[in-house]
């Protein structure tokens, strides 16, 4: 019994349907529904915990990429300190973390190349990398509850339902 070469190309344009469809079925499945399509290389997302702040105005940001393209970092463009109700306490611009000196970064990762640093124009975090970077409020912060909040170089502060921002409370 021999199957002719018309067969064999339709069994081979139905496989390849099947498989495309269940590759994307999958991928969709485990990646964010059936709802939007999902691609967690295209936007960095970063996480802040471990982030401390004390009265004296020191803040240790604990920065942790955890998506985006992995052949370039993430660009925090601006660190804030918001009250609980949102007003802005402090702030630290582009030029401002364009400027840290690499003696306030602390690297979880020692890996060449793939360190958290200023980069002339913003702070750059590659992907994977956990990092503690020191800055400093030029005054004295009441004891309370505040939010810190990072914005990536695209004016996001969410992405993949991760909001760059945590709680703290001002440590004496």
């Amino acid at each position: 019994m021999s199957v002719s070469v018309k067969s064999m190309e339709a069994i081979a344009v139905v496989a390849f349907i099947f498989v495309t469809g269940v590759t994307l079925a999958m991928y969709q499945i485990n990646f964010g529904g059936l709802s939007h399509l999902v691609n967690y290389s295209k936007t960095p997302a970063y996480e802040l915990y471990g982030t401390r702040l004390y009265e004296n105005g020191t803040l240790f940001l604990q920065v942790a990429r955890v998506a985006g393209p992995d052949t370039y970092g993430g660009f925090i463009s601006l660190v804030q300190v918001l009250y609980p109700n949102g007003t802005v306490l402090y702030q630290w611009n582009e030029s401002q973390l364009a400027h840290i000196p690499s003696s306030d970064i602390t690297n979880k990762y020692d890996l060449p190349g793939h360190l958290t640093h200023s980069t002339g124009f913003a702070l750059e975090v590659p992907l994977g990398q956990n990092s503690t970077i020191i800055l400093q409020i030029p005054m004295h912060v009441k004891p309370g509850n505040y939010i810190v909040r990072v914005y990536d170089v695209d004016g996001q502060d969410s992405a993949y339902g991760i909001t760059f921002q945590v709680e703290v409370m001002a440590q004496g």
